[in-house]
């Protein structure tokens, strides 16, 4: 045997026996989670995150239960009214200014809440004025504000700016509204949570707490791990929301089971790479074709339900693969 081939039998020798030193990838990897799973900031944000939506649930179910009923007529029951309203939007201002604590300061959306408040105090007990308030002040959207919100809270997107709507925000409603899209639509958020499972190729992630893993999230996961779409997963008990980059720029999803055991799916597809396909997603608001128009600037929204015991993962998973890319933009417009 030469030198050179002594050489190359004792670098293989070596190498082999490095390799099966080695620890597997997935024992590698398992040893990382662990890590991001227990740190102490990850935890913290991913409560946040819990918090924001318990919050969240709170101020719609209040929108709903402070709605003017007209058992509130005259007299005494104006009263009862004007106190429900004032002592209602207290405890929606307190859910709020705890969302703006840990997400989104505003000095503008805190003017906005004095003003709501002062609204009321000046409507006394005047039931008809009460209602007008509940109406201008808690309930309304505007589809130019919701367009607006739409536009600056785009994941993935340098030009996000949410809080250019601000000033724009009249109502609880719409306030709420921002601060939702301006959470779930941002990556930034959701990939400081716990991370429980990383694909190999770093790819798709799944985050969140053992105790808050549901079979969704896990199954999507599995599903989404060789797909080649950069995607964000939080498993949240009952709830999953997710962000796949490239999917109509950065289609984000919201997952929650109701207690009937049916999923609502709701989606944001900030890009419209093709009208069309757009057009044919379940539960989609259809965009009008524009022939000869650049449309990739527009939006939609949508929301579906399935079933419980249907394939409710493998459904989510067809609804995803369904959402245009660029590669299905139709190049047929004039600039």
């Amino acid at each position: 045997m030469t030198n050179y081939e002594k050489s190359s039998e004792i670098v293989q020798n070596s190498s082999a026996e490095v390799l099966e030193n080695m620890p597997s990838f997935d024992r590698h990897m398992s040893k990382i989670q662990k890590q991001y799973e227990n740190d102490p900031q990850k935890l913290e944000n991913f409560n946040k995150l819990v918090s924001f939506f318990e919050n969240d649930a709170s101020i719609k179910k209040s929108l709903v239960d402070l709605a003017p009923d007209k058992q509130y007529t005259s007299g005494r029951d104006d009263f009862e009214y004007a106190d429900k309203l004032y002592k209602g939007f207290h405890h929606i201002k307190s859910d709020l200014q705890e969302i703006m604590q840990d997400y989104y300061p505003s000095e503008k959306i805190e003017e906005r809440l004095q003003r709501i408040e002062d609204d009321i105090i000046n409507s006394g007990v005047n039931f008809d004025e009460l209602s007008r308030v509940y109406q201008s002040d808690f309930a309304s959207m505007s589809e130019n504000f919701n367009k607006g919100v739409r536009k600056q809270t785009v994941g993935y997107s340098l030009a996000s700016n949410p809080h250019a709507m601000d000033e724009h925000a009249k109502s609880v409603n719409e306030i709420l509204h921002l601060m939702h899209a301006s959470i779930v639509n941002n990556e930034n958020f959701l990939q400081q949570l716990p991370i429980l499972k990383k694909d190999s190729r770093g790819e798709v992630s799944l985050y969140g707490t053992h105790d808050s893993l549901n079979n969704v999230a896990l199954g999507i996961f599995e599903g989404m791990k060789n797909g080649g779409f950069v995607t964000d997963i939080v498993t949240i008990k009952e709830r999953t929301i997710m962000m796949v980059r490239d999917r109509g720029h950065a289609l984000t999803v919201d997952i929650q089971k109701d207690p009937d055991g049916k999923y609502y799916i709701d989606y944001f597809v900030p890009k419209i790479c093709n009208v069309d396909k757009v057009n044919m997603l379940p539960g989609v608001r259809k965009l009008e074709k524009r022939e000869d128009q650049n449309q990739a600037r527009d939006f939609t929204t949508g929301i579906f339900n399935i079933n419980g015991n249907e394939d409710v993962v493998g459904k989510v998973l067809d609804f995803i693969a369904a959402v245009p890319t660029d590669d299905d933009i139709e190049m047929n417009f004039n600039y």
